[in-house]
Protein backbone atom coordinates (compact mmCIF):
# COMPACT_ATOMS: atom_id res chain seq x y z
CA UNK A 1 0.00 0.00 0.00
CA UNK A 2 1.14 3.31 -0.71
CA UNK A 3 1.49 6.07 1.78
CA UNK A 4 -1.39 7.98 0.32
CA UNK A 5 -3.89 5.16 0.55
CA UNK A 6 -2.88 4.44 4.13
CA UNK A 7 -3.30 8.09 4.95
CA UNK A 8 -6.79 8.15 3.41
CA UNK A 9 -7.88 4.99 5.24
CA UNK A 10 -6.74 6.39 8.57
CA UNK A 11 -8.40 9.67 7.86
CA UNK A 12 -11.67 7.91 6.97
CA UNK A 13 -11.60 5.78 10.14
CA UNK A 14 -10.86 8.74 12.40
CA UNK A 15 -13.56 10.89 10.85
CA UNK A 16 -16.20 8.14 11.10
CA UNK A 17 -15.46 7.34 14.73
CA UNK A 18 -15.76 11.00 15.84
CA UNK A 19 -18.66 11.79 18.11
CA UNK A 20 -21.46 13.77 16.45
CA UNK A 21 -22.19 17.16 18.09
CA UNK A 22 -25.47 17.43 20.00
CA UNK A 23 -27.91 20.25 19.40
CA UNK A 24 -27.85 22.79 22.22
CA UNK A 25 -31.19 23.61 23.87
CA UNK A 26 -31.66 27.26 24.71
CA UNK A 27 -33.91 28.20 27.60
CA UNK A 28 -35.42 31.68 27.95
CA UNK A 29 -36.86 33.13 31.14
CA UNK A 30 -40.62 33.72 31.14
CA UNK A 31 -41.84 37.32 31.02
CA UNK A 32 -42.45 38.71 34.50
CA UNK A 33 -43.27 42.40 33.59
CA UNK A 34 -46.43 43.69 31.99
CA UNK A 35 -44.87 46.94 30.80
CA UNK A 36 -41.48 47.97 29.46
CA UNK A 37 -38.88 49.33 31.89
CA UNK A 38 -39.06 53.00 32.85
CA UNK A 39 -37.05 55.42 30.76
CA UNK A 40 -33.82 56.71 32.22
CA UNK A 41 -33.39 60.47 32.07
CA UNK A 42 -30.08 62.22 31.99
CA UNK A 43 -29.20 64.91 34.49
CA UNK A 44 -28.67 67.33 31.64
CA UNK A 45 -31.97 68.01 29.90
CA UNK A 46 -33.02 70.31 27.09
CA UNK A 47 -35.14 73.25 28.18
CA UNK A 48 -36.52 76.43 26.71
CA UNK A 49 -35.82 79.88 28.17
CA UNK A 50 -38.64 81.25 30.34
CA UNK A 51 -41.37 83.26 28.65
CA UNK A 52 -44.92 84.23 29.52
CA UNK A 53 -47.44 81.50 28.97
CA UNK A 54 -50.10 82.06 26.38
CA UNK A 55 -53.59 82.60 27.69
CA UNK A 56 -56.19 80.01 26.83
CA UNK A 57 -59.01 82.41 26.14
CA UNK A 58 -60.76 83.41 22.98
CA UNK A 59 -59.67 86.54 21.18
CA UNK A 60 -63.09 88.09 21.74
CA UNK A 61 -62.98 87.64 25.54
CA UNK A 62 -63.67 90.82 27.53
CA UNK A 63 -60.70 92.81 28.77
CA UNK A 64 -60.43 92.76 32.56
CA UNK A 65 -59.07 96.02 33.93
CA UNK A 66 -57.90 96.46 37.54
CA UNK A 67 -59.61 98.89 39.90
CA UNK A 68 -57.74 102.02 40.95
CA UNK A 69 -58.29 104.53 43.72
CA UNK A 70 -57.37 107.98 42.44
CA UNK A 71 -56.97 110.84 44.89
CA UNK A 72 -55.74 113.91 43.02
CA UNK A 73 -57.31 116.83 44.92
CA UNK A 74 -55.32 119.62 43.25
CA UNK A 75 -53.55 118.51 40.10
CA UNK A 76 -53.27 119.28 36.43
CA UNK A 77 -54.41 117.40 33.35
CA UNK A 78 -50.81 116.42 32.67
CA UNK A 79 -50.40 114.79 36.11
CA UNK A 80 -53.74 112.99 35.89
CA UNK A 81 -53.07 111.52 32.44
CA UNK A 82 -49.52 110.50 33.27
CA UNK A 83 -50.48 108.91 36.61
CA UNK A 84 -53.28 106.89 34.99
CA UNK A 85 -51.02 105.75 32.14
CA UNK A 86 -48.22 104.80 34.52
CA UNK A 87 -50.66 102.90 36.75
CA UNK A 88 -51.72 100.88 33.71
CA UNK A 89 -48.15 100.47 32.46
CA UNK A 90 -49.00 102.34 29.24
CA UNK A 91 -47.34 105.22 27.39
CA UNK A 92 -49.24 108.50 26.96
CA UNK A 93 -49.70 111.18 24.34
CA UNK A 94 -51.64 114.43 24.75
CA UNK A 95 -51.58 117.97 23.33
CA UNK A 96 -49.30 120.24 25.38
CA UNK A 97 -51.90 123.00 25.29
CA UNK A 98 -54.09 120.95 27.69
CA UNK A 99 -51.31 120.25 30.22
CA UNK A 100 -52.15 123.11 32.62
CA UNK A 101 -55.92 122.44 32.99
CA UNK A 102 -56.95 121.87 36.61
CA UNK A 103 -58.34 118.44 37.53
CA UNK A 104 -59.81 117.27 40.86
CA UNK A 105 -60.38 113.53 41.13
CA UNK A 106 -61.27 111.48 44.19
CA UNK A 107 -62.77 108.24 42.94
CA UNK A 108 -62.40 104.49 42.73
CA UNK A 109 -62.95 102.52 39.54
CA UNK A 110 -61.31 100.89 36.58
CA UNK A 111 -59.14 102.76 34.07
CA UNK A 112 -62.02 103.44 31.67
CA UNK A 113 -64.10 105.09 34.43
CA UNK A 114 -61.19 107.23 35.65
CA UNK A 115 -60.42 108.26 32.07
CA UNK A 116 -64.08 109.18 31.51
CA UNK A 117 -63.94 111.46 34.57
CA UNK A 118 -60.73 113.10 33.30
CA UNK A 119 -62.41 113.59 29.90
CA UNK A 120 -65.47 115.14 31.55
CA UNK A 121 -63.49 117.61 33.65
CA UNK A 122 -61.08 118.64 30.87
CA UNK A 123 -63.70 118.39 28.08
CA UNK A 124 -61.37 116.33 25.92
CA UNK A 125 -61.59 113.02 24.07
CA UNK A 126 -59.13 110.44 25.37
CA UNK A 127 -59.09 106.68 24.97
CA UNK A 128 -56.96 103.68 25.91
CA UNK A 129 -55.34 101.98 22.92
CA UNK A 130 -54.82 98.48 24.32
CA UNK A 131 -53.18 97.05 21.20
CA UNK A 132 -50.27 99.54 21.34
CA UNK A 133 -50.53 100.02 25.14
CA UNK A 134 -50.98 103.77 24.96
CA UNK A 135 -53.30 106.41 26.43
CA UNK A 136 -54.15 108.86 23.64
CA UNK A 137 -55.77 112.27 24.09
CA UNK A 138 -57.24 113.83 20.96
CA UNK A 139 -58.25 117.23 22.33
CA UNK A 140 -61.71 118.76 22.32
CA UNK A 141 -64.64 116.56 21.38
CA UNK A 142 -66.24 117.60 18.12
CA UNK A 143 -69.61 119.32 18.56
CA UNK A 144 -72.39 119.74 16.06
CA UNK A 145 -73.46 123.29 15.14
Amino acid sequence: MSKFTLFFILLFCISCSAKKPEAAVRYYQPVYRSSPPDTVYSRVMWSHPPHPTKTRVKSNAPLLLPNFKFELPNSTFEEAVESLAQAMGYRWDYPRSLASKKIKINMEGDAEEVLAEINRQASTSAFLDHSSRMLRVVGREPTLP
